[in-house]
């Protein structure tokens, strides 16, 4: 007999258990618990965000929907990260994870999500209404870049030293400056520190050289005869904050997945540090595309760049979805004049108008400009693959509305 249920309080080790094995007969050896600390941490209770396929009691299917929301401008939106998709090798073809899929998306649509967010390959999704969107700029760095523009940035010397769980005092001031950030995700102070090392990656200050003893400094103690083969935990031990921290930068040695900084300025050293202390070959820098602030301090010392796609995307909420990132991409580019009758799947037809600058979005008894169902509007109005090869003849020809700037953290995805 198969059940299809949520996960109760004290399960989940048990789904634990069962998407570590799953996900470690596919690729490499995976243990949830320190992958994903937000989620399947020791002291984590998050059975409620599970769906389960159950054969005669036991788990043979799982999907993950982890609630998330956006922030900008006072506004906000609520999305779903979807993830842990998984299947017993002994279970598959029996459509439970059809079922579960099914049962996620009514719950997320019941609960108003205006979104949901899903990886994994593309057409395998685009059965449950998936389809890829969303971007951001990715700029990768080797030693090279930093030895030959140092000249041009300040000399300004720094450290990264190492945040562990038990320094909340520097967590809570950089949960505080994360939450300054134009665009963000609601994190809790208490989440922070999870969020931020999950799929491995590590924390760090920014701290000010001035402000800090320099036999402490773990840039300063890097060897570099051996910086490719140590240990970037072993020579960064977390201690005792002595300032207020300049920021803070997580991600893993090859991949810098946030940075944030109380002054601009501090991006070339900040940057340079973390070469030194990974002494690795090269790494990439993840930036929205509404970030010109950021775009502009790189554009003198990165390697190479490249726009990339971001992952699977689901739209339940259209009209705030387009509402919430046209508001973004307003700040960073001055908005076309131009209205938009859209009817996308079985919805009510929307009218999206912009006049000097005001946007307004509301219901309409038009005949559309476009009729388009849910994996085109993605594609259309959310992907920068559909920029470069639009019909002139297109509605959306005429406007600069889209793609729009939609992305997400890498931390807060499941």
């Amino acid at each position: 007999m198969t059940v299809y249920c949520k996960g109760q309080p004290g399960e989940l080790p048990e789904i634990l258990d069962f998407i570590n094995m799953v996900f470690s007969m596919h690729r490499v050896p995976h243990n949830f618990r320190t992958l994903l600390p937000k989620l399947y941490g020791a002291d984590r209770q998050t059975e409620w965000c599970h769906y389960l396929a159950k054969e005669d009691g036991k788990i043979s299917a799982v999907v993950c929907v982890l609630p998330i929301a956006l922030e900008h401008g006072g506004h906000t939106i609520t999305c779903a990260t979807v993830g842990s998709v998984s299947v017993h090798p002994y279970s598959r073809g029996k459509g439970y994870m059809k079922k579960l899929m099914v049962m996620a998306a009514e719950d997320m649509e019941r609960q108003g999500i205006t979104l949901s967010i899903l990886d994994g390959r593309r057409h395998r999704y685009q059965y449950y209404g998936y389809e890829p969107g969303g971007h951001y700029l990715e700029y990768r760095f080797n030693e090279d870049n930093f030895r030959h523009c140092a000249a041009r940035y300040p000399d300004i010397p720094l450290t990264l030293r190492l945040v562990a769980a038990e320094d909340t005092e520097r967590i809570r001031e950089m949960s505080r400056m994360y939450s300054e950030l134009p665009v963000h995700t609601v994190r809790s102070v208490q989440d922070f520190f999870d969020i931020c090392t999950s799929w491995g990656s590590n924390l760090y200050a920014v701290e000010l050289e001035e402000t800090v003893n320099p036999v402490d400094s773990p840039v300063l103690q890097k060897n570099p005869e051996t910086a490719s083969t140590s240990d970037p935990q072993k020579s960064a031990q977390p201690t005792a904050p002595t300032a207020p921290a300049a920021g803070y930068i997580c991600g893993t040695k090859d991949h810098v997945y946030e940075l944030v900084l109380s002054d601009e300025t501090l991006l070339f050293p900040t940057l340079k540090a973390w070469s030194a202390l990974h002494g690795c070959e090269s790494f990439t820098l993840a930036v929205p595309s509404y970030d010109t602030e950021r775009i502009r301090g790189v554009s003198g010392f990165y390697e190479r760049f490249s726009v990339r796609e971001e992952d699977n995307y689901r739209i339940f909420n259209y009209s705030d979805a387009i509402r919430f990132f046209l508001s973004i991409k307003s700040e960073t580019e001055p908005l076309t004049d131009g209205r938009l009758a859209l009817k996308i799947g079985g919805r009510p037809t929307f009218a999206i108008a912009v006049s000097s600058g005001v946007i307004t979005i509301e219901p309409c008894c038009d005949t559309p400009d476009l009729c388009l169902n849910d994996v085109e509007a993605v594609d259309l109005l959310f992907s920068p693959a559909s920029f470069y090869g639009r019909d002139p003849s297109s509605p959306l020809f005429s406007v600069n509305w889209f793609p729009l700037p939609l992305s997400v953290s890498h931390l807060d995805k499941c």
